[in-house]
């Protein structure tokens, strides 16, 4: 009999999107709400889904694609989610640096749930509206992006170079591009940060680092 059902759950889940919500079993399989909720308690701990953490009711299915859609699954659950930081800068190619756990930015004007292999942060709605002229879509089709330089710059306006990881020989300053300096302007004229050419921040020791200051 417990073969049966699990036979009958994977078939389930063959049928469904490599992310779902919950609500939605209650239309596809003409379940109540109580039976779905029940059902997916059962598929979580047996690891045929997984979920964001609290009561998004957005699961990622384990068994349609065992490698998790969490880009996508934020997507659902939390629109405003931005990759910022570390791994924005990763994904240019400025970095070779692999961040722990990739930080997102999420609206507090929306609800914020954790997803375990990354780290979400939730910022007032004023940063979205400050950084809006630097996300960009994610070619890959996962989360919107925050370009390298203003990622740069709204790392720099938090914390001093080693604070959260890099030091400017971290950096692969080849990869600077004339639009990223017209980007990082337009950054710290956004972020409050002085306006100098981007590739001042180089140097060789760690010992002087130029940090730009505050406006």
């Amino acid at each position: 009999m417990n073969e049966r059902k699990q036979v009958s759950a994977l078939e389930r889940l063959r049928s469904l999107p490599d992310v779902f919500r919950g609500s939605d079993l209650t239309v596809r399989f003409c379940w109540t709400s109580k039976t779905a909720s029940q059902t997916l308690y059962q598929w979580k701990q047996r690891d045929l889904v997984g979920a964001l953490g609290g009561h998004s009711d957005v699961f990622v299915n384990l068994v349609a694609n065992p490698h998790p859609q969490w880009e996508k699954a934020m997507r659902l659950a939390m629109p405003t989610a931005v990759i910022v930081g570390l791994e924005a800068l990763r994904q240019a190619g400025w970095s070779t640096q692999v961040p722990h756990r990739p930080s997102v930015a999420v609206s507090r004007e929306q609800s914020v749930f954790t997803v375990n292999p990354y780290e979400v942060e939730p910022r007032a709605p004023a940063w979205f509206q400050t950084a809006a002229a630097g996300i960009v879509k994610n070619p890959a089709g996962g989360l919107p992006i925050l370009k390298p330089a203003w990622a740069l710059a709204d790392l720099l306006r938090q914390h001093a170079w080693g604070d959260f990881g890099l030091w400017p020989d971290d950096i692969e300053w080849s990869e600077v591009s004339p639009q990223d300096e017209n980007d990082w302007d337009k950054a710290c004229r956004a972020f409050g940060l002085e306006e100098a050419p981007l590739l001042d921040l180089q140097v060789d020791s760690r010992g002087a680092v130029a940090q730009p200051g505050q406006a």
